[in-house]
């Protein structure tokens, strides 16, 4: 048995030191060395049919991130390397919708390349990736015909086809955020002045319920064909909407401008009353009193024979707009005069009582005008006994203005008069006796009329009582 163990060990020795001596010499002649990639594009591998990779919009197919990869290999094979022969993988397999973040992956694209990865050596190591289910749907398709057709023209309804099949929906797909936006695949078609029916394919767009186009989805079909058919019409006038108004506005105010809705109205009949035609009326729209913009409804009023054609109103929208009368006035007016802020103790007059005053403004103040109690006013505050020339105020409502020259007046301030008591002088009594008394006099005021009888005014009165006796004979 001892002799059989030593012989196995010298075996295992054997091959040791061999491998050993092939490793020295193998990496002496072709050793390791590291090899860098930098930006490899990331494939996608294990997502399910029934899913798709959007980003943070919903949109499909995002961009995913590039990485740095640096591989580690022998001097052989990094002689050979190219980018081509590895490749970065993310594999989904089993993901279901939501938010993930997936290691990347190494892969050699060719069976005869061995390498390791160093540590550190993919950057980043971790993807983030947004999984939606992927939805599909019907949806029906929406014509909008925009443009006018020349007079005595009119279309029909539009026939969408593909394939010469009618057909009224399309089926939409793409991701569950960005399907759910999407109401109608839309096709727009022009018929200004088509004489001629419309018949074209077209591109369907797939918009929201606000009319907007919605990305990141698909349409099958997405091309249709689209006719419109238009043919003329006889005995067929066009003619515009009279509206009568009748009343006036409120007072300041005029009319501005009258619009009909709508302008025009399609009539039709025999040739020879539709010639006599050249406007249809409506009936009497009373603007009495308005002071705003109005919007009324009227009859169209149709002669004899005529009518309107098929689809147009005979009730039509009258709209009348007024604004202030801008043409300024100028009026003379008569005021009261009022005296105002009389120091105490003191009398005044003035002079006039009654001044004319020139009042300028806008025609719409005139009522504000008219109800106005205006008055003129004079401030004696502060004022002391003399004679003054002064100003008047008038209280005009706002918006109104005085014309120059502004009105003034007299004013008399004074102090009230002082009466002086008389005095006698006894005398000795007398069986008869006549008696003349002049009364104390004082200086006659403004408000005051003298009496002749009784009164005489002097400069200065200096009253004196006098007594004459006459004796009996």
């Amino acid at each position: 048995m001892s002799n059989l163990s030593a012989t196995v060990l010298r075996a295992v020795l054997a091959l040791g030191l061999s491998f050993a001596l092939w490793a020295f010499v193998s990496f002496s002649q072709n050793p390791e060395e590291l090899a860098s990639f930098p930006e490899v594009p990331i494939e996608v591998t294990g997502l399910g049919d029934d899913l798709v990779l959007v980003d943070q919009n919903g949109m499909p197919n995002p961009t995913l991130p590039t990485v740095d990869i640096t591989l580690r290999t022998d001097q052989r094979q990094r002689a050979d390397l190219r980018s081509v022969d590895i490749r970065a993988v993310i594999d989904l397999t089993g993901l279901s919708p939501g938010e993930h973040n997936v290691p990347v992956n190494v892969q050699p694209t060719r069976s005869n390349l061995s390498f390791t990865i160093p540590p550190g050596g993919v950057q980043p190591p971790v993807v983030t990736v947004r999984i939606e289910p992927l939805i599909s749907r019907s949806v029906p398709i929406d014509v909008q015909i925009v443009g006018n057709l020349p007079f005595s023209f009119e279309r029909g309804d539009a026939v969408v086809t593909n394939g010469g099949i009618t057909i009224g929906e399309v089926l939409l797909s793409g991701p569950q955020s960005r399907t759910e936006r999407v109401m109608v695949a839309r096709a727009t078609v022009n018929i200004e002045q088509l004489r001629a029916s419309y018949l074209a394919p077209l591109t369907l767009t797939p918009v929201n319920d606000s009319g907007q186009p919605v990305e990141g989805v698909e349409l099958a079909p997405d091309v249709v064909t689209v006719l419109v058919p238009i043919r003329s019409v006889v005995g067929l006038k066009l003619v515009p909407v009279e509206p009568q108004i009748i009343g006036q506005p409120a007072p300041g105010f005029e009319v501005t401008a009258v619009e009909v809705e709508p302008p025009l109205i399609a009539i039709t009949g025999s040739s020879g009353p539709l010639d006599e035609v050249d406007s249809l009326r409506t009936a009497e729209v009373d603007i009495s009193g308005i002071a705003s913009v109005r919007t009324y409804e009227a009859r169209l009023i149709f002669p004899t024979g005529i009518s309107a054609r098929e689809g147009e109103p005979v009730i039509v929208e009258v709209t009348v707009r007024v604004a202030p009368i801008t043409r300024p006035f100028q009026v003379t007016l008569p005021v009261q005069v009022e005296l105002t802020g009389i120091g105490s103790g003191l009398l005044a007059n003035v002079n006039p009582t009654v001044v004319q005053v020139t009042v300028a403004g806008p025609a719409v103040l005139l009522n504000e005008l008219a109800a106005a109690t205006l008055l003129a006013t004079v401030d004696l505050g502060g004022l002391g006994p003399g004679n003054y020339e002064l100003p008047v105020s008038v209280n005009i409502p706002q918006g109104l203005s005085l014309v120059e020259p502004i009105p003034t007046v007299s004013v008399n301030l004074r102090l009230p008069p002082t009466a002086i008591p008389p005095t006698e002088t006894p005398t000795e009594p007398v069986e008869q006796a006549t008696t003349t008394a002049t009364p104390p006099q004082s200086t006659p005021t403004a408000d005051e009329v003298p009496s002749q009888e009784t009164v005489t005014p002097t400069p200065e009165p200096q009253p004196e009582p006098t007594t004459t006796a006459t004796p009996e004979p």
